[in-house]
């Protein structure tokens, strides 16, 4: 459940359109004397995220298995979040640089707090939306999360 949780936060953030952080836009000849600069930082301060609800996400195989089970099935949850939830702070700093014959992107991720709460009900259902014979497994329930990533995260292709 938490790699559900974690893959939904980071998809979130990756959603995020960056662009809505300029202050001001600039024309093609101020955009021409602009001296390149080493890498990029971008400033998260006070950046809130909350009031998510998720209907389902869910995974599933069709044709089943074995001679008893052999209609699709699906395992999934529906998942929300309270009001300011996750909290995003710091900077992400954002660089590309190579070494011994390999250029990388170096990305440092700012500090992610999950202080609200985070509620998920797990289901088993015949069908996609985990409605067709929807048997709930249980509920999770996550509070006081926090995520402090330290070091830097390098992409690179071979």
């Amino acid at each position: 459940m938490k790699k559900i949780l974690l893959l939904t936060v980071v998809a979130v953030f990756l959603m995020i359109p960056f662009t809505s952080f300029a202050k001001t836009a600039i024309s093609d000849s101020e955009l021409g004397s602009v001296i390149a600069q080493q890498g990029v930082t971008i400033d998260f301060t006070d950046f809130n995220l909350g009031s998510i609800s998720i209907d389902t996400i869910s995974w599933g195989d069709a044709g089943g298995f074995g001679s008893t089970y052999t209609s699709d099935g699906w395992v999934g949850a529906s998942v929300s979040l309270s009001d300011n939830a996750i909290v995003i702070s710091g900077t992400m700093d954002i660089d590309v640089g190579t070494a011994n014959g390999v250029t990388a992107i170096g990305i440092k991720l700012p500090t992610v707090t999950v202080s609200g709460n985070i509620e998920s009900v797990v289901k088993l259902a015949g069908d996609k939306t985990l409605t067709t014979g929807a048997n709930v497994l249980g509920t999770s329930f996550i509070s006081g999360l926090s995520v402090n990533p330290s070091g830097t995260l390098v992409i690179y292709a071979h």
